[in-house]
């Protein structure tokens, strides 16, 4: 007899592989489920529930990690880190409906949140246009200005601005990204009068000039430059500040019904990087998202038009840059889109010693592949032609089928 070690990227490839062993549909479905652990950290659990949710999943053949102190039933509210299958999940869950301490309402948000972290297909809509994101999807950098940290005063006129636009397009992006005001550290506010004028004439030109077959996002956190852009042809909002800046921002969007990026951001570009402090940078961007969808969701902006972006190097020391990188996947739990803009960032420098931002792109696609791996589907970037084809080939290598 000879042992091998398998790995399988998700249920549905392992159930192809118990299929390819002549197991039933029904039985390959049932073990699927049981083919990965997933960790599950519960936060604010009562000392009581906590001993109740351990039993329950030992029962149901998984286990909970409790902190001693709960384990002697010291009062108190505590972290508690569940490990079980998904199958084990659902036998778990319609145990805690029958408990009490919050655990039933606690059944529904486990179920919640596995469902969430699982979901891998979406889709962006906006004036009867659709946008997949099944596959992973170029976004291209077009910064109107005259200061931005790569490529400012690159493209200051309409029709350098148009050609920019062109090569997006043609080199596979999807999303052409059309901002007007700088946001590296340090950089302060440009006025709206002037904000207007770099990227309304632009946004309208490569729409009219270039037609309907991508999306064009406008980079700003004005909801007054928003207005003007969504009315001459842009689809979707890129917003830094996570609607925060502008109060009539999350109007602007709500009443367009456009999709929306909504960024987490430490602080403005002008005093973001200094002095920026953690204690666990993914998991308060995690509660940063968890006060932004509400406060989204309570102006009528529709969850299904909502991106999330960590922000990397908005308000982030070397190190929490690398643990967003790292840990992207916890930011899955919220089953919306996520969006990573890492190109060319200062931080990539500091670990390959490429002072000039323009050298960084080993580095960036480098970024970029634990982004992939962690669930990312919209990747903001400089070189659009080297990101396609790069995440073309780690996408035809997740499909390979072996």
């Amino acid at each position: 007899m000879k042992v091998r070690v398998k790995e399988f990227k998700d249920k549905v490839s392992l159930r192809d592989y118990l299929l390819s062993l002549g197991n039933t549909s029904k039985g390959a479905e049932i073990i699927s489920k049981k083919g990965r652990v997933y960790l599950l950290e519960i936060d604010g659990i009562d000392t009581r529930a906590a001993n109740i949710l351990k039993q329950d999943a030992i029962s149901v053949g998984g286990d909970c990690a409790v902190p001693r102190k709960a384990s002697s039933f010291e009062k108190g509210l505590w972290k508690v880190l569940l490990l079980v299958s998904e199958r084990e999940l659902e036998r778990l869950a319609e145990k805690l409906k029958e408990q009490p301490f919050g655990l039933r309402e606690l059944s529904n948000s486990l179920i919640r949140a596995l469902g969430n972290y699982l979901k891998s297909e979406f889709t962006l809509t906006y004036r009867g246009k659709e946008l997949p994101l099944k596959e992973p999807v170029v976004m291209g950098i077009l910064n109107a200005t005259p200061d931005s940290f790569s490529d400012g005063g690159r493209y200051t006129t309409v029709e350098l601005a148009l050609k920019r636009a062109e090569e997006i397009i043609s080199q596979g992006g999807k999303i052409v990204d059309v901002g007007g005001e700088s946001t590296r550290p340090g950089a302060p506010p440009v006025p709206l009068e002037e904000e207007l004028r770099r990227v309304i004439p632009v946004i309208r030109e490569v729409r009219k000039r270039l037609g309907e077959g991508f999306f064009i996002s406008v980079d700003t956190y004005k909801a007054e430059v928003a207005r003007q852009a969504l009315l001459e042809g842009a689809d979707m909002v890129n917003d830094i500040s996570g609607l925060q800046f502008d109060p009539k921002m999350a109007e602007v969007v709500s009443s367009f019904g456009c999709p929306v990026v909504i960024m987490h951001i430490k602080g403005t570009p002008r005093d973001m990087q200094k002095n920026p402090y953690y204690e666990d940078a993914v998991s308060e961007i995690c509660d940063y998202f968890e006060e932004r969808l509400s406060f989204a969701l309570e102006r009528g902006i529709g969850r299904d038009k909502i991106i999330l972006d960590p922000g990397i190097g908005f308000g982030k020391r070397l190190e929490d840059n690398l643990c967003i990188l790292k840990r992207f996947s916890e930011f899955r739990v919220f089953g919306l889109p996520l969006l990573v803009g890492a190109s060319r960032k200062s931080f990539i420098g500091a670990i390959t010693g490429e002072d000039e931002p323009q050298e960084r792109l080993a580095g960036s696609l480098g970024a970029i592949a634990p982004a992939f791996y962690g669930g990312a589907k919209i990747f903001r970037v400089h070189d659009v032609k080297e990101t396609y084809q790069f995440l073309k080939l780690l996408r035809a290598v997740e499909e390979a089928g072996c």
